[in-house]
């Protein structure tokens, strides 16, 4: 036994340890934490506030550049005068996109004022070129920052604009056809090129835009790709008074499979799984796979009688599905399946209920149906 004062201070010493972990214990709740989204590569506004930031000091840059070219070489006081407006024009709106002014606005802004100048400019003998110059870049600046089809709109009607403006001050006819054809040529390699660039941006923002709704490994929507689609269809059932089913999916002893054969065999058994219901399910059911080897699907206008026949389809087509290994093994699976009808508009609650039924199903045994009651 310890001596009592040695028991009080051993007791005070674990209060004080125990006290100094639970102040240095971090508090995190849920609604600080947020999947992360990897499609921030769509020019959204925030984005396309970053990239303005850094286009118009440039474009400011190229201004005053131009400004103090005219001035040196004495050429006409207009052209200096234009590049001092185009320059203030440039730096007003770098000032602006620092505020909480729409960062769209001020590039309409920017790409009109940058078509006016090119315009106007073919009507001065001095500012020809720059012009040229000039009317290449709009095709660049549209697909840059706006949708694909209204940059290609407003590209191809300003270069016809551009092409009739270029070739409109020369008097020989030879030289219009050479120089029209000129024109053509470099503005279409121009626009072919930013359609480009601009059509590849899109095909990538869209794989990864796929990736936040889509399972990476078997093709299927996840939770969050079905989510929006079980909102739908559930109000819409429930709008026209028809019946909604929801399927609770899982791979029987699928621990097993990882276990004996190895993780990528479990990954190629859930290919199989979801290659097999993607062939019995049509376009209007909607499948998911939720978990390792959970998988959810949502029948619009079924009830439980046919959802039951058609979870009855499942179990005994996976069952007949024999996936070989490249060892020659070969692995057979069957599913446990729990059936609910769909009465709420939050997932959440009939997942619990389609859960209730799965499990269920999972205590009599591998290979069975059950539905909520």
């Amino acid at each position: 036994m310890l001596p009592k004062k040695m028991y009080n201070m051993l007791y005070f010493s674990i209060c004080c340890y125990k006290g100094f972990f639970h102040i240095m214990a971090t508090l995190i709740k849920s609604t600080q934490l947020q999947a992360t989204n990897f499609a921030y590569i769509e020019l959204s506004e925030k984005t396309l506030k970053k990239q303005l930031s850094l286009l118009f000091p440039f474009a400011g840059a190229i201004c005053a550049i131009i400004t103090f070219t005219y001035f040196v070489s004495q050429q006409g006081h207009y052209f200096t005068v234009a590049g001092i407006l185009g320059m203030t024009l440039c730096y007003t709106l770098a000032a602006l996109n620092r505020t909480l002014f729409s960062a769209s606005i001020l590039f309409w802004i920017f790409l009109i004022a940058t078509t006016l100048i090119c315009s106007t400019g073919f009507y001065f003998t001095g500012a020809r070129h720059i012009s040229n110059t000039i009317g290449l870049t709009i095709p660049l600046l549209s697909f840059f920052a706006l949708q694909i089809r209204t940059a290609a709109w407003y590209s191809a009607i300003f270069g016809l604009l551009y092409i009739i403006l270029s070739v409109s001050e020369i008097t020989n006819k030879h030289m219009q056809i050479t120089s029209a054809l000129q024109n053509i040529c470099a503005y279409s390699i121009i626009f072919v090129m930013a359609f480009l660039l601009s059509r590849h941006r899109y095909d990538a923002i869209l794989q990864v835009k796929k990736t936040t709704t889509n399972d990476f490994l078997t093709g299927l929507l996840n939770r969050e790709g079905l989510l929006p689609l079980y909102q739908n269809e559930s109000s819409r059932c429930k709008r026209y008074r028809r019946d909604i089913s929801m399927l609770l999916i899982n791979i029987d002893k699928f621990r097993e499979v990882n276990d004996r054969f190895g993780l990528d065999a479990g990954d190629k058994t859930l290919m199989m799984a979801a290659k097999c219901l993607r062939e019995i399910c049509n376009e209007n059911i909607h499948i998911a796979r939720l978990s390792s080897q959970e998988f959810c699907i949502i029948i619009p206008d079924a009830n439980i009688q046919a959802a039951e026949k058609f979870a009855l389809k499942i179990r005994n087509e996976i069952s007949q599905w024999i996936l070989e290994l490249t060892s020659g093994h070969q692995i057979k699976i069957t599913v446990s399946i729990g059936i609910t009808n769909i009465e709420y508009q939050d997932f959440r609650y009939d997942y619990i209920k389609a859960e209730s039924a799965l499990m269920r199903a999972k205590s009599w045994g591998a290979n069975q149906i059950a539905t909520y009651e």
